[in-house]
């Protein structure tokens, strides 16, 4: 599976991908927020051999896309979509990119396609993702994205020795379909 954007190529994860993959996942300020259980290089392969394998499954519930610029296949990043209930055509969006590459839009964008991915192809109904409060630039790509916070979890999770709060953020298809349908126009 391939999607491309403006400026970006969303692939497939490889095996390959795990020096770079490796650096995200090595790098404690990109994961402050993330309840990631990948502390070493055997972690980052296995998890990417997971999302390999994940690629292949019939019937498919997890999209883990690599972030590269086009024309080039650097791994910068991933973006994710997760069908959690399929019989409620309920998807769970994630994104993680290299820091050196951060405030340049790239996972706004990446989102974006991915997000029109799941609510044109995938018949989502809803897709929802979650940050902590403090992940200030977590919550300003959904809030681009145009999707609302629906929640406050207060205390819900436990990472690194403490309990953390969640913010929820959705977008349904007809709120999907109405900010497409106003794009297109005001091109």
């Amino acid at each position: 599976m391939r999607l491309t954007t403006a400026r970006l190529t969303l692939r497939e994860l490889a095996v390959e991908d795990w020096r770079d993959a490796r650096a995200i996942d090595a790098d404690p300020e990109v994961t402050r927020y993330q309840s990631n259980d990948v502390t070493d290089e055997a972690g980052t392969r296995a998890y990417l051999e997971r999302g390999v394998a994940g690629a292949q499954a019939t019937p498919r519930r997890v999209y883990d896309l690599a972030i590269t610029r086009t024309g080039e296949d650097r791994f910068l990043g991933r973006v994710g979509l997760r069908i959690e209930r399929p019989d409620h055509r309920d998807g769970q969006l994630w994104f993680v990119l290299r820091r050196d590459h951060w405030r340049q839009g790239i996972v706004s964008e990446a989102a974006a396609a991915l997000v029109d991915f799941g609510f044109s192809q995938l018949g989502m109904h809803r897709i929802w993702g979650d940050t902590d409060p403090r992940n200030t630039g977590s919550a300003g790509v959904m809030e681009k994205l145009g999707m609302r916070r629906e929640a406050h979890l207060r205390e819900n999770w436990w990472l690194g020795g403490e309990w953390c709060d969640s913010w929820i953020y959705a977008m349904l298809e007809h709120e999907w379909r109405a900010l497409s349908s106003s794009k297109s126009r005001a091109r």
